[in-house]
């Protein structure tokens, strides 16, 4: 018993990394081991996709922070950036036009 749980905490520990398929693989034999029921292996199986997600979710949220902390220090644009510009010289482009028509209006 003492060796399901040590295991079962160990899954805790990478549990981000773990396939559904290798959850299920693990509880099923601690079920047919007798260390656990069936009831509590549904359960734990249950738990372990739970806390799966949660830590992948939260996996992905602190490398998108690290990455975005370490583009935010270093002279890189993003994506919005370079977009944002598009405008701008957009904007800009028309107002040069908008002039010359004025310009043209105004020495013929």
């Amino acid at each position: 018993m003492r060796e399901s749980v040590r295991k079962l905490g160990l899954i805790g520990a990478g549990l981000w990394a773990m396939t559904e398929e290798k959850i299920d693989d693990l509880v099923k034999d601690l079920v047919d081991k007798g260390d656990i029921s069936k009831e509590e292996g549904k359960k734990a199986i249950q738990d372990l996709l739970e806390e799966s997600k949660k830590q992948k979710t939260d996996l992905e949220k602190k490398v998108s922070e690290k990455i975005q902390d370490a583009i935010s220090k270093k002279d890189i644009f993003t994506k919005k950036d370079v977009h944002e510009l598009e405008a701008r010289i957009v904007a800009l482009e028309e107002e040069i036009k908008r002039l010359r028509n004025k310009e043209k209006m105004f020495f013929k």
